[in-house]
């Protein structure tokens, strides 16, 4: 990739606040939701726990496949599989095999209290000829996406809409007329989602490609005010606190829209190249942000480890490339904090990271759980865990035990680890395991396991 029928629009719902329950079916019962609502709702109402990470992931299939011919890509691929990588749908991804790939990240990230993110990649005449050149006609993308719509209407989720679709238009590679194409199908699109209750992003480059009056201008024509907002830097590797400050000009230029950032790659900034730039290393772990600006969290959208395409030694664009994995896990800057837009503004609020190491029933009416999480909120404080089985808190785990490991690829001291033993009745128990946050940034679910305790 280089760098990297339309619902009514009226009445206000909470929809995209409350989880949906039971079967995944079409909600096409769903009230109809306002933009105004999507674009005044808070981001901690929108992401809940944080991006929902899928233990089926590619970089998770990627640990498994290469444990046996290449160990040390696999710990790569491990590392990368802990955190939570937005999904992508594109024309590889249709009909059957798109309703149970939104339907698995939906019940995935429901179960864990987190918000699935999608991206669609298949808008006609995508990548103009590059790397990732491909998509759908614009009859077939319109009911493409209409298929999206329908499966994630009433569920949390929110959706990054055609990465490059916009900066792009500055390519000459794309033809003169895509313009205003790109402006219809796009407004369509976002109208749809906006109505179905979940957040949509358009594409808005990175600060080093499109001036942002002249990103704006192309956000307002592709309908920025009937969606959630924008996003930056996707598959590409600028600097957080350069792209918050680019998009906070592109913010003020749309009516306050809100806005994402991808630091999948960018943990050591510019790489001299959009395409699989040597020495790059991932960026500031996915995020909700409360820090009074429009940015509403970090996230990994592009997949680390995927290649950008077949140059600087890469495979095809898309293709899991276990060298680059490697070289992005070893110059992480998973840590860094974040950066903002303006100096006199505060440092931001964010929810605990956090993982679930085990949860198991090895003596009759206990469970034991162990882990590790911190808040970057103040990492001289322990993070408090709490226990809960069938909606009620059965217990709860300090975390200050040493972890060396956590430290070496996080930065942020060694006693971060936790494990404790707790009672529960014996039976088959959906455990679950909340990192409590000790700042403003919100808790952190570490997601729920079936145990068949003793």
């Amino acid at each position: 990739m280089r760098r990297a029928s339309v619902f009514a629009t009226t009445g206000a719902v909470s929809a995209f606040v409350a989880l949906a329950a039971g079967a995944l079916t079409p909600t096409t019962a769903v009230a109809a939701t306002s933009a105004a609502t999507i674009r005044a709702a808070a981001a901690s109402s929108l992401y809940a726990s944080g991006p929902y990470r899928s233990d089926t992931s590619e970089a998770a299939k990627q640990a498994t496949a290469l444990a046996t011919t290449d160990p040390i890509g696999a710990a790569a691929a491990k590392t990368i599989a802990q955190y939570p990588v937005a999904i992508w749908l594109g024309d590889w991804t249709q009909g059957a095999t798109l309703t149970r790939t939104i339907d698995a990240a939906i019940a995935g990230a429901e179960r864990a209290g987190t918000t699935a993110v999608f991206v669609t990649y298949a808008i006609p005449q995508r990548d103009c000829g590059g790397y990732s050149a491909g998509g759908f006609d614009e009859a077939t993308y319109d009911a493409w996406v209409d298929q999206i719509v329908a499966r994630v209407a009433g569920h949390r989720a929110a959706v990054i809409v055609e990465p490059d679709s916009l900066a792009m238009l500055s390519n000459s590679a794309c033809s003169e007329t895509l313009d205003a194409q790109r402006y219809r199908i796009l407004a369509r699109e976002v109208a749809a989602f906006t109505a179905a209750g979940v957040p949509a992003y358009l594409d808005a480059g990175n600060s080093n490609w499109v001036p942002p009056a002249v990103m704006a201008s192309r956000l307002n024509s592709a309908g920025v005010q009937r969606a959630r907002g924008f996003f930056t830097n996707v598959a590409n590797y600028y600097p957080t606190a350069q792209e918050q400050a680019y998009a906070e000009k592109v913010s003020a230029a749309t009516g306050g829209s809100h806005y994402v950032i991808d630091t999948s790659r960018n943990g050591q900034g510019w790489r001299g190249t959009w395409c699989n730039g040597p020495g790059s290393g991932l960026g500031t772990s996915p995020r909700v942000v409360s820090d009074g600006s429009a940015l509403d969290a970090l996230l990994w959208v592009k997949t680390p480890g995927a290649s950008d395409g077949t140059c600087n030694g890469g495979p095809a664009a898309g293709k899991w490339w276990s060298a680059f994995a490697k070289s992005l896990v070893a110059n992480a800057r998973l840590g860094t904090p974040v950066a903002t837009a303006a100096p006199a503004r505060t440092a931001p609020s964010v929810a605990p990271t956090a993982h679930r190491d085990s949860v198991a029933s090895a003596a009759k009416r206990r469970v034991t759980v162990s882990g590790w999480t911190f808040d970057r909120d103040d990492l001289t404080k322990p993070v408090t865990v709490r226990v809960t089985v069938g909606g009620k808190v059965v217990g709860t785990a300090t975390a200050d035990a040493s972890r060396p490991d956590v430290d070496r690829v996080h930065r942020v001291g060694r006693n971060h680890g936790f494990r404790a033993t707790v009672a529960v009745s014996s039976g088959k128990r959906s455990v679950c395991l909340t990192a409590v946050g000790i700042g403003r940034g919100g808790d952190t679910s570490m997601g729920c396991t079936t145990v068949t305790v003793r």
